[in-house]
Parts: structure tokens; sequence; C-alpha cells
């Protein structure tokens, strides 16, 4: 006999059917598997459905008022599925009501079975649609956990990483304008939206924008919105983006391609904590904080004079700085099995897992796009995936493979037609190579190997190399 607690444990069945005699043959027939809930209509289904944690409900499709009308069955369906569509639903059908069936299988119901009640169907059609639904919860469970993971956690255990999460607990709290810069596809959004869900405001709304992706014309029109009238095609009133995120976070993404005019309004809009819409008179109270983030340099812009110093100045109160790919190898893994497994159920295909060879590819390659690259690289791998192993990775080239092949190419085609020793060229060449990975990493014999694509011995290879053609890196480690 089970206990009150192994009852609570099991997976419930609401049968709903106004005929007592079948609603205990079918209590008979599930209650050594599953906990059995009965009702003897419609009203009474939805107190049920009320009261307790349902797992499924058999709902027999000829019920009162109208016994004879399976189309009260249907109505109640649609009207579940619509309400509670997490609920799955199997249907009884008469033997001159498969029509309804089909039809109720179209509607959402998981499965049908047939009256008088044959014990082995009914008993296989339960079992098999709570096998369904608990694959689908798992399945629904890994995907919440996986979007969870992936969209609002930083990845990887590297130092890099671990100082990266430090600084955005610290600056999470505070109001401060916060710039964040990083290489393409580092997840700079993925930055603001941490600072944004460990912060005050985590309950008001998040509003990312591309800079760089909007025309100049309408960038204003859209940050600050306007009155109808303001200019042509104005025929009624717009929030703009700082209206619709009072309360919450804006964030800027490439706040570097914001026009000068546009820019000045921005100043006055941060500074004051006010604005105007186009075409508008009224004074707008602004209750929002601003993240911006760059991949260029901001610095080069100011002097250029394509970037106002003194919005410069106000907008880098904070900067966080997200590390490209190449300089946190380490966690490559990780972070690949996580977006693995996420595009592998995605595209229907859980399981998947990653081979040593597909591993030792990715670790020896640059990542010029950084996370985002890779995020594609694995995309493509799951959907021509055959096996459930991924050993094979589609071509790792890119833009920056091609510029290094011209670049080379170039190189070829200066040697001299007299011939050349090719010992020495390509001693040189290397020697070349070691001295501006280090010059475009601060001499950091890690950093610039990782940044030649030598992957975990990244320190080791550089220290031979330095050695090798007498170069004093001036780092020890």
């Amino acid at each position: 006999m089970s206990s009150a607690g192994d009852e609570s444990m099991r997976q419930t069945v609401l049968v709903v059917d106004d005929n007592e005699i079948n609603r205990l043959n079918l209590k008979l027939l599930l209650k050594d598997a599953y906990q059995v809930l009965e009702a003897g209509d419609l009203a009474a289904a939805d107190q049920m459905l009320g009261k307790h944690r349902v797992d499924l409900v058999v709902l027999d499709l000829a019920l009162p008022p109208e016994p004879d009308n399976p189309e009260m069955g249907l109505n109640y369906l649609a009207r579940l599925r619509e309400e509670s569509p997490d609920t799955p639903v199997v249907v009884i059908t008469g033997h001159d009501e498969r029509a309804y069936a089909l039809r109720a299988r179209k509607l959402g119901a998981l499965d049908f079975f047939g009256k008088p009640f044959d014990p082995d169907e009914v008993r296989e059609t339960i079992d098999r649609a709570m096998k369904t639904r608990l694959e689908q919860l798992k399945e629904q469970e890994l995907k919440r956990l996986l979007d969870a993971q992936l969209h609002h956690e930083i990845l990887g255990t590297s130092k890099a990483m671990q100082d990266l999460r430090r600084m955005i607990e610290q600056v999470a709290p505070a109001p401060s304008t916060v710039l964040i810069r990083g290489e393409t596809g580092t997840g700079k959004e993925l930055v603001a939206r941490r600072l944004h869900g460990a912060s005050p405001r985590r309950d008001g709304p998040f509003i990312a924008i591309n800079c760089a992706a909007i025309s100049a014309e309408h960038l204003e029109a859209e940050l600050f919105g306007y009155e109808k009238g303001a200019f042509a095609g104005a025929t009624k009133r717009k929030l703009g983006w700082f209206e619709l995120a009072s309360g919450g976070t804006l964030f800027l993404d490439e706040v570097a391609g914001l026009p000068l005019p546009v820019q000045a309004k921005l100043l006055r809009a941060i500074e004051s904590a006010e604005f105007s819409r186009l075409g508008g008179e009224a004074t707008i109270q602004s209750d929002v904080r601003l993240i911006c983030s760059t991949r260029e340099n901001l610095e080069q812009k100011v002097s250029e004079g394509s970037f106002r110093d003194d919005l410069y100045y106000r907008i880098r109160v904070v900067e966080i700085v997200v590390p490209p790919l190449r300089e946190h190898m380490e966690d490559l893994p990780e972070i690949a099995q996580a977006l693995l497994a996420r595009k592998a159920l995605e595209c229907g295909k859980a399981g998947l897992r990653l081979g040593q060879r597909a591993l030792d590819a990715m670790m020896h390659y640059n990542w010029p796009g950084n996370v985002r690259e890779l995020e594609n690289v694995i995309e493509r791998a799951v959907v021509l995936a055959q096996s459930e192993v991924i050993e094979e990775l589609p071509s790792l080239s890119s833009p920056h493979m091609q510029q290094q092949e011209d670049l080379l190419q170039q190189w070829f085609d200066q040697l001299p037609d007299t011939g050349i020793r090719a010992e020495k060229a390509v001693a040189e060449f290397e020697r070349r190579l070691v001295l501006t990975a280090l010059q475009r990493n601060q001499n950091i014999k890690a950093r610039a190997g990782r940044w030649l694509g030598f992957g975990d011995r990244a320190k080791d290879k550089m220290r031979y190399l330095c050695e090798k053609h007498a170069i004093d890196a001036g780092d020890p480690e």
C-alpha cells in the first residue's frame, strides 16, 4: 500500500467522464501506476484543475449537458489548450466518433482511445502520453537552464572571466553610467544584461539599441520620441526609448555611431535627467540608467572631432573591458559545450557532443569573431551532424583568415626573382611574427601565443620562440 508521501510523488491523471462506471474502470486500470482524480462534468473538471497539479487529462468528448454531441468535449479541449497549454490531453471516443478524435488531435490532444475500453490500449495510450509529456518537460527545463546560462551568466573559470564577474558585481548596484569595451562578438550586450539583472532596476525594462544599425536621421526620433506633426510622416505621438526604458536600463550598443547632433541631446539628457520629444515643448523627466558599448577607439574619434569629449567623459564613468576569446581560451570547452547543448536542442538533436578532434581544432583557431563566431560554427556543425559525436567542423575560414592569406601572398609577390635562401627567409618571417604578436599583446607571452593560435601551450611556445630568435620581451612570465 502506497503512503501519502508516495502518492504525492506519482504523476496525476484527471479523468473527465459523466459515466461513473467508465470512471471506475479507468481508475482501476490506472491506479497502480498513477494517482487518479475524477470529474463527472466540466465544472467539476475546472475545480480539480484549480486545486490539484494535473499531469494529464483524460477527456470524454461526449459530456453533459449534450452527451450525444462530441462538440461539447471539443470546445472544452480548445478552451483547455488555450488556458492551460502545458496540460496534455488524451480524449475518449465512441466507435462512431473517430472523426472527432482526429479533430481533437488537430486541436492539440496528444492521443485518443475508444469505448468500450481495451485495457491494454488504455494503459499503452496513457503511458505513451505520459512519456511524451515527461520528455517535453525535460526539454523545456533544459532549454530554460541553457537560456539562463547563456543569456544571463558569464561562462568561464579563467582569471579573465572571474575578474569580469567581480567587476559586474561591484558596478551593478550603482546608478553610474557604464562604458563596455570589446571586440565584435565578445558578449558586450550579455555584460549589459547582467549589469541590469544584478541592479536595483532588475524589475524594470531593459532596452537594447544598436546605434550603428539605425540611420542618423531616424536615431534622434527613436531615442527621444516625437509629437504628431513633428516631421513629414509623424501622424501620431511616439514614445522614444528614453521613455520606454524609464525605471530600467537603456543599452546603446556601438555608441560611436551616434551623429554629433544626437550626441549633444544625449549629453543633456544624461546630465539633466530630462529631455523633450521632437516637435514638443514639454520637458520629460528621465529615470534611466545608461549603459553604452563600443568596439571602436573612442579616444581617436574624440581627437578627430567625430565624438564629443564631454559626452565621452560622461559615459565613461565606469569602464568594463570584455576580453576577446583568444585571451581566455581555457574557457572555450565550457562555452562550446553549453552552446552545443542549446543548438542541439533547438535543432531536435539533443545528445550531441564534441569529439576531441573538434575541440583541438577549436583550440588552435584564433577566433577573430569571438564567441559569436564560435556559436555560428557550432550551429553549422549541429545542422550537418550525422552522428552523436561531432569530430569534423565546418571550415573555420573567415574574412580575417582571408586577410592573412592576402598578406602572405603580397609577401610572396615581393620575393626577388634572383632567388632566396629559404631557411633564412622562414626564420626572418617567424621572427617578425613573434615580434608583431608581442607588440600587439603588451609583451605578454601567453597572450601573444594565443594571438598566434598556439592554444594551451601558448606561453611555452612563445618562450621557445623568444629564445630561438634572441628576443627580449621583458616579460619573464
